[in-house]
């Protein structure tokens, strides 16, 4: 049977491409407005995308000839990706130069959130940059 992967536009321009494994094998490299169809062995099937070292959950679809499964960015993490390393050097460039010991001691906490946050975002998060869309024909 064949199914159809799709890679929706984005907001933005992106020039990175998709790879998209099913049952743990590569079937096909998808770049942004970009579909292609993929022959299928069994209904039930598990499909992942993977953008560098981010990607998505695995996601275990039963599937039917004619569907569709859309892989589109997560436009939370996608934009909180720009953000996240200009508070970080701003703060720690506050404390550095900072003598009032309270107002010291907040832009720390502050600059540990932050880290704290990109950790989450290149380590738990990671596996949540792209979400898969099955639609059923």
């Amino acid at each position: 049977m064949k199914i159809t992967v799709k890679r929706a536009k984005s907001k933005t321009y992106d020039e990175s491409k998709y790879r998209i494994y099913i049952d743990g094998q590569k079937v096909a490299t998808l770049q942004e407005n970009q579909l292609q169809e993929i022959e299928v062995n069994d209904s039930g099937i598990t499909i992942e995308a993977k953008l560098n070292w981010l990607g998505s959950k695995k996601t275990n679809l039963n599937v039917s000839n004619g569907d569709i499964i859309e892989f589109l960015p997560n436009t939370l993490f996608n934009k909180m990706g720009i953000f996240l390393p200009a508070p970080f050097t701003i703060l720690f460039a506050l404390t550095i130069n900072l003598e009032v010991p309270w107002l010291k001691w907040t832009f720390i906490i502050l600059l540990a959130a932050d880290f704290l946050l990109i950790l989450y975002i290149l380590v738990i998060a990671r596996r949540k940059w792209i979400s898969v869309n099955h639609i059923k024909q």
